[in-house]
């Protein structure tokens, strides 16, 4: 890189392949996925990649901003996140349930259900993606001028490398869920298999959240 560069680039071969593994390892993201494929089809997964890939853009920013310092000042806004994204996937749960409870076949691929809204919610309700570009982010800066520019170019690399890999275990889930259309008993155990998901992940940041208490 040349002395003064505002960005360095040097480090995108090491920086991208460390996202694509981290993109494609299992976790809260890819089970979030794989319920919102199964419960409202491709057309709900990827609306819901969309939103949690805008979470991560916020995310981005605000960290390249100096959240950092603000987190570091005040701990409880963490643990209110927590909290929040706790009650929030326990709202989904309750109404993925109610859906598979309907009498009606299930086929929310036609209808718009806030699966952009809920994705949103999720990835900005899970303080993990932030404490995540705080601690991944920085190790990344290389020799950039202007760590701020490198942060926010990494930060937006990371997020179309991950809305690749969300749409794409969103799909794959969906396909599951298409093949079996015409068999409305099945297909509602899958939807209560997707809230089951919810209810999980729920457990999950709400055990994180007390602890960090």
């Amino acid at each position: 890189m040349e002395t003064g560069a505002l960005v360095d680039v040097t480090v995108l071969p090491t920086f991208l392949a460390a996202v694509v593994l981290i993109c494609v390892a299992p976790g809260p993201d890819m089970a979030y996925m794989v319920a919102t494929g199964i419960a409202g089809g491709r057309s709900a997964a990827s609306r819901a990649a969309f939103g949690v890939s805008l979470g991560v853009v916020v995310y981005a920013i605000l960290v390249a901003a100096g959240l950092g310092l603000v987190v570091a000042r005040h701990p409880t806004v963490l643990t209110a996140l927590q909290i929040f994204g706790c009650a929030y996937l326990l709202w989904l749960a309750y109404d993925t349930w109610r859906d598979a409870r309907s009498e009606s076949p299930l086929d929310t691929d036609a209808e718009d259900h806030g699966w952009f809204r809920r994705g949103l919610i999720v990835n900005l309700s899970n303080p993990k993606c932030m404490l995540f570009f705080l601690a991944f982010l920085p190790q990344f800066l290389g020799g950039a001028k202007q760590p701020v520019l490198q942060m926010l170019m990494l930060g937006l690399l990371f997020q179309v490398i991950g809305l690749i890999v969300d749409m794409a275990i969103g799909w794959g889930a969906s396909s599951v869920r298409d093949r079996i259309l015409s068999r409305p008993r099945a297909l509602r155990a899958m939807t209560y298999v997707s809230a089951s998901v919810f209810v999980v992940l729920a457990a999950v940041v709400g055990i994180e959240g007390v602890r960090s208490l």
